[in-house]
């Protein structure tokens, strides 16, 4: 198996995980603590979210690239641009860290409308929740240096164990009658630890003292001008992606404002899956750009972007297939029915987002992240507003459809622009991507469902046995659109697993 084959799979494994157990606690913080509880957990992770989108300055995917691309010929160089970038991130840390602890109570008296929640108990779990979650910062440092040595297995490894930790541990406490500021302790703990290993296993490939924080003058000039282009990425994006989730924080109250976040957070955690297969292509897209190897380049994009849209969407399918049944076990049967067609908007944004990833990968590891930067600032004056505007009038469901607008947008620009000027294609040559994935996920996924609810929506067997034979008739027509490339990988495979099989036996 390839290193790139290994990555992809491990990250899909490692995301599929994670989402399986973010489940598990939810159910008993919302039955034992309340949905303002909930909803006060969920708003420190969207602030410690858009904080982190903020401020990672593009780091993140330059470090990908840079240790790829350098990692084998330039160590000096990458070790002193890993000291750089430690240096830039602890900082980040510390000053986010004093910003959340000094405005936690500002958040809860004037932002959030809170209806049951004792409001000392809420600023003191914000801080808490806050200054803990903002260790993702660094985190995405370290993980980024896994992606571009290309050994996922770790971070995948150290992500899951800390996801299984925090639910376990969470489930122990709300069992014991512990309340929110022990559960928010423990989640502290949590993220500590991950932290620490994060730091024990790069200091193992790189040596200690490459994690430790410096400057190099060179290092800055070298990547000034790429880093500039993803620090517009990250600071316009998260316009983007987190507008709805901000003005639903302020319009609507804060137990609907965590209904709503649980099921963006179930379709986003589903496209981290997506965003995984992105990212573990994007050093081996880097390093054939390097090389200048055009035909292995294009080979690499086209069984990419065949991935990305079309192996996403049974997961997205699934989803909005069990939003019912799952909502009402973990929340209730009202909220349940409330979450679903804003499920069902997210899961198309997001499969949108999917296809669109493919785009944007290539595009970074050929050197042009400024067309996505110029995309998110015209989507900050044009989708914006419209975002507002939708959540005020539509609630949940117009923060939910936002999504779609959003992406029908980048379509237009981004999509445009990277067919044309890195592709080489007109941009209805490529919309044949996400048209076909999603025109036949409707057709498959959303027959199989109508006939389901027609006979019983409520019976879980029905509802599986209707989306596995949906599944089964996506695949077969999946596998006759995809292209020769992805084809022919999948052929090989087949074909080698019996002759694995039958060695180790």
């Amino acid at each position: 198996m390839s290193r790139l084959s290994k990555n992809v799979i491990l990250n899909v494994l490692g995301q599929v995980v994670i989402i399986i157990l973010s489940f598990v606690a939810v159910k008993f913080i919302f039955v034992r603590l309340g949905k303002d509880a909930l909803g006060i957990i969920f708003f420190a992770q969207t602030l410690t979210l858009v904080l982190r989108f903020i401020l990672d300055l593009g780091l993140g995917s330059t470090t990908v690239r840079e240790v790829a691309a350098h990692y084998q010929d330039e160590r000096p160089y990458v070790l002193a641009f890993l000291r750089t970038a430690s240096l830039v991130y602890w900082a980040f840390y510390g000053l986010l860290s004093v910003g959340i602890y000094v405005s936690a109570p500002f958040l809860i008296h004037r932002w959030v409308i809170v209806s049951d929640l004792d409001i000392t108990q809420g600023i003191l779990a914000l801080r808490i929740l806050g200054i803990s979650a903002m260790l993702t910062l660094p985190r995405t440092f370290y993980i980024s240096i896994f992606r571009g040595i290309e050994r996922m297995e770790f971070n995948n490894g150290i992500d899951v164990a800390t996801v299984a930790l925090q639910q376990i541990g969470t489930v122990v406490l709300l069992a014991k009658g512990d309340g929110l500021v022990a559960v928010s302790c423990w989640l502290a703990v949590c993220f500590s630890l991950g932290i620490v290993g994060y730091v024990v296993i790069c200091g193992h490939f790189f040596g200690w003292s490459a994690l430790r924080p410096g400057f190099s003058l060179e290092v800055v000039r070298r990547n000034w001008r790429l880093t500039s282009h993803m620090a517009s990425i990250s600071l316009l994006g998260i316009v983007q992606t987190q507008t709805d989730k901000a003005i639903s924080s302020k319009l609507l109250p804060l137990g609907l404002f965590g209904y709503y976040s649980m099921a963006y957070g179930t379709a986003s955690r589903a496209s981290l899956i997506a965003n995984s297969i992105g990212e573990a292509s994007l050093p081996s897209l880097s390093s054939a750009f390097s090389a200048g190897d055009e035909d292995v380049l294009m080979s690499r994009y086209r069984k990419l972007q065949d991935f990305l849209s079309y192996g996403t969407a049974p997961i997205f399918a699934g989803i909005v297939f069990f939003a019912l049944p799952l909502f009402t076990y973990i929340l209730s049967s009202a909220a349940a029915t409330q979450l679903l067609l804003p499920t069902g908007f997210l899961c198309v944004g997001f499969l949108l987002n999917a296809s669109l990833n493919g785009l944007y990968i290539y595009s970074i590891a050929v050197g042009r992240p400024d067309i996505a930067a110029r995309s998110n600032m015209y989507a900050m004056v044009v989708v914006s507003p419209m975002t507002f505007l939708l959540v005020y009038f539509w609630g949940i469901r117009g923060a939910a459809f936002s999504w779609i607008v959003y992406h029908l947008f980048a379509f237009c620009y981004q999509g445009r622009r990277t067919c044309n000027e890195c592709l080489g294609i007109s941009i209805r040559r490529w919309l044949t991507y996400p048209l076909q994935s999603l025109g036949l996920a409707f057709l498959t996924y959303g027959t199989a469902w109508l006939v389901a609810s027609a006979f019983a929506s409520s019976s879980l067997i029905l509802l599986v046995i209707a989306y596995l034979c949906a599944t089964s008739v996506f695949i077969l027509a999946a596998y006759s659109l995809i292209g020769q490339e992805l084809r022919q990988t999948f052929t090989a495979y087949f074909r080698r697993r019996p002759r694995l099989v039958t060695e180790l036996q």
